[in-house]
């Protein structure tokens, strides 16, 4: 827990200069369930004007009364004591600068993460967190169905949180998720995706089971497909692979390179991992492993196919294809080479110049 020791030792620097501080939130969650944390969170009475003068910092969330300084080589997000004075599109807040901890625990999201620890590390606790902790439960601060409103990422945090740490939900925070689970419509692809990768990927399959349950995901059509294709302990760069496969279609969030990559497995499938596909995306297979394997595809086998080959690349080929294609006109130029390339790694013919040239002839009587 060396990073909350560094936490307790920023927090007591702050408290020399005449100001209150206290670690917050996850890594105080993490601290009690003795998980290891390595993003510790602060929160304190100092304002951000002297917080700047005193350390090095990164201004990354300054109208939300936020920065991220750094600390005996460790980076902290500190944040001045705040409440929210009202939310805008169901989540962002507008907030205000409050004097003391127990207002800015208010406006936390669930009982768990408004825990703190002050500079002696002793637990303080106004929302009963530590009964939920034990209880292993995520239980929203106040009215849940008003929490939900204000923001409706914490919906898909009480599913991560629950997949994270094999938490059931509290029952009314769960019916409060399940009457205003029409509100992640409104939330950004990219945050959704965020979490739905983290709730994949998490320890346990608690999110994804009550996802499934109360078909939460209704009202985000494109990611309920997604579940539809993929399922709790696949990784991350699985994902975007499986939904082009079953959807012929880029999922929501892709980067260029997946959907390099979904168009290179769609080729590889459709042309049943033919010698001619193989070799056209042989960089690909290599990458696209993890998928081939979960699609019941060896692709060990695949690469020794591969590494089986006569040539690796056009120019290896014992006629280039500059003059191959001057045997031919138009279209059938590119075609052409792609003959003699398919003969070459079936071996019908060998890669030298006079059994390429002699096939050439064969291709153009057979125009």
């Amino acid at each position: 827990m060396k990073y909350l020791d560094k936490g307790i030792s920023l927090i007591n620097k702050i408290k020399s200069y005449g100001y209150d501080a206290y670690l917050i939130g996850g890594c105080v969650r993490d601290f009690l369930l003795n998980i290891q944390s390595n993003d510790i969170d602060v929160a304190t009475s100092m304002p951000l004007d002297l917080l700047k003068k005193e350390f090095k910092f990164k201004d990354n969330g300054t109208k939300y009364l936020s920065i991220t300084i750094k600390h005996e080589g460790v980076n902290f997000e500190i944040t001045h004591f705040r409440k929210d004075i009202e939310y805008i599109d169901n989540r962002h807040p507008i907030v205000e600068e409050v004097d003391n901890l127990f207002d800015d625990t208010k406006r936390r999201d669930f009982t768990i993460n408004a825990l703190a620890i002050d500079s002696n590390k002793k637990i303080i606790d106004y929302h009963d967190g530590l009964k939920d902790l034990e209880k292993k439960q995520i239980k929203a601060i106040g009215n849940p169905i008003k929490r939900f409103e204000e923001d409706a990422i914490r919906i898909l945090r009480a599913l991560y949180f629950s997949s994270k740490l094999n938490f059931k939900i509290e029952d009314n925070t769960l019916e409060a998720i399940k009457e205003k689970a029409y509100l992640l419509g409104n939330l950004s692809n990219e945050r959704i995706y965020e979490y739905f990768v983290k709730i994949i990927t998490a320890k346990y399959p608690k999110g994804l089971n009550y996802i499934k349950e109360y078909d939460l995901f209704r009202y985000i059509p494109d990611f309920k497909d997604w579940l539809s294709t993929v399922d709790f302990g696949y990784d991350k760069d699985e994902l975007a692979y499986l939904y082009y496969l079953k959807y012929k279609k880029y999922p929501v969030i892709s980067t260029s390179l997946e959907k390099k990559l979904c168009l290179s497995l769609a080729d590889l499938v459709n042309n049943n991992f033919s010698d001619f596909s193989l070799y056209k995306n042989k960089e690909s297979v290599y990458k696209l492993t993890k998928v081939l394997d979960r699609i019941n595809v060896n692709s060990r086998q695949l690469k020794n196919r591969i590494n089986e080959f006569p040539i690796s690349y056009d120019s290896e080929l014992a006629v280039s294809k500059l003059e191959i294609t001057s045997h031919f006109e138009d279209r059938l130029k590119s075609a052409a080479v792609n003959e003699i390339i398919k003969a070459v790694l079936s071996k019908k013919i060998n890669n030298d110049r006079l059994s390429i040239l002699n096939y050439i002839e064969v291709l153009k009587d057979a125009r």
